[in-house]
């Protein structure tokens, strides 16, 4: 008697579809990269810290308006966050990913070079915009590419790691790169062209694109 699973179509795609999807290899290299969006938006956010004394001074600052370099990151951050996560329903995780990436790394640089406070605390809103949209776009990817379970569970630990790891390092690296290169320093890490191009080349790989993630 022959089986009808072998000549019946309807069963064939069921049989397939029960199977279970082998996880893609590239995920563990999407998690570096999202750890590393991770780790820059929180370093960005303390950094500053250390580097206000001499930004009041270079800059000709009032203490008020040197609170406003640290602020207006930490307000376009958390007041965009639903934003930037809506958008990543609509638009795409990784498409707003390599938006938020590229915007991100353009006004770090433009921290960086500033030549007045109008234009630093201006450059420090848009980069707080540009994090309100990698971040939830980054956590969408991570919580697709990884199913529930152990691995979920192993990935979301190493991204909030990796958060905590970004503001000590803040601390850390705030006085010394200030102290030593200038306080445009403390936005060179975010900003060199290396790591730019390095964040939007990988953006663009395929392994960011695992099933169920939009374009």
């Amino acid at each position: 008697m022959t089986d009808t699973r072998d000549t019946d179509p309807s069963a064939l795609l069921a049989t397939q579809a029960a199977r279970p999807e082998c996880p893609d290899p590239r995920r563990w290299r999407a998690l570096i990269l999202l750890c590393v969006a991770n780790f820059m938006i929180i370093l960005d956010a303390q950094i500053v810290i250390l580097a206000l004394p001499s930004i009041d001074k270079h800059l000709r600052m009032t203490v008020s308006d040197g609170q406003w370099v640290l602020s207006a990151y930490l307000l376009a951050f958390g007041g965009l966050l639903l934003l930037g996560g809506r958008l990543a329903d609509v638009r795409g995780p990784r498409r707003m990913l390599m938006l938020g990436t590229t915007l991100f790394l353009m006004s770090s640089l433009l921290c960086g070079l500033a030549w007045n406070g109008d234009v630093l605390i201006a450059a420090r809103v848009l980069q707080g915009i540009s994090a309100a949209i990698m971040a939830p776009a980054a956590l969408a990817i991570l919580m697709t590419t990884f199913p529930p379970g152990a691995e979920r569970t192993k990935a979301l630990a190493c991204w909030s790691g990796v958060g905590g790891l970004g503001a000590t390092a803040a601390l850390l690296m705030g006085g010394t790169l200030t102290g030593t290169l200038g306080w445009g320093a403390a936005w060179r890490p975010a900003s060199t062209p290396p790591s730019s191009r390095s964040a939007t080349d990988k953006s663009r790989r395929s392994f960011l694109r695992p099933t169920g993630i939009s374009p």
